[in-house]
């Protein structure tokens, strides 16, 4: 079984960047699981590439990454480092594509057997705070915060230019139940974060055995 939660709580940095959290957490993968067994960028055979394949017997794992960042100033006394992650927002789109790309883990699983992951890391708390407001939004059916179970098929709640310009009309029929539980993260102590400085996890696990093919 590959363990992307025990992987994630050995992790104690802040990432510059989305790559730079995929070097990472595949570094502490080839750590557990062996260099010859980890791959970043892994194609499979009838879908787009994962950001990372760990091979298991006779099968690769799919993990796919997510990192979301809410503005905040970085300090790290470690490499006497400073910089800045930006404020991307927890926007419509990026809420679509989380649940996008646990479908496409769903097919890849699906063809091969086993299970995967898609993993989110974020300081941005819109993403696992319960909205505050009482009006709908577009995006209600992908909302990933503390607690929700999410089964498909999920839609917007109206298609608006934006939505078909970026390709995102379909809606997406999970075959999988998933519950939202988030983890805590922390970072080592050389690092200092101000504003937002709070980040979790959320890992998803698409398993073979509980995918509904009707």
């Amino acid at each position: 079984m590959v363990d992307i939660e025990w992987a994630l709580k050995q992790l104690d940095q802040v990432y510059h960047s989305e790559d730079h959290f995929k070097l990472s957490l595949a570094a502490e993968l080839a750590q557990m699981y062996g260099d010859e067994r980890v791959r970043l960028e892994w194609k499979p055979e009838t879908q787009a590439q994962v950001d990372i394949g760990i091979r298991r017997e006779d099968v690769t794992i799919p993990v796919e990454l997510k990192y979301k960042t809410d503005g905040a100033t970085v300090e790290d006394d470690t490499f006497d480092e400073s910089f800045e992650l930006a404020s991307q927002g927890a926007q419509s789109d990026a809420h679509y594509r989380i649940f996008r790309d646990i479908r496409r883990i769903e097919e890849i699983v699906t063809e091969q057997g086993r299970y995967g992951y898609v993993v989110l890391l974020t300081n941005d708390a819109n993403y696992w705070s319960p909205p505050t407001h009482t009006s709908e939004s577009l995006h209600d059916a992908f909302r990933i915060h503390e607690g929700r179970t999410v089964e498909g098929p999920l839609a917007w709640r109206e298609i608006r230019g934006w939505i078909r310009n970026q390709g995102m009309s379909d809606p997406i029929d999970l075959k999988g139940r998933y519950q939202m539980e988030w983890s805590g993260y922390s970072y080592r102590d050389e690092i200092r974060v101000s504003d937002n400085s709070a980040f979790r996890s959320l890992v998803l696990r698409a398993d073979v055995a509980d995918l509904d093919d009707d």
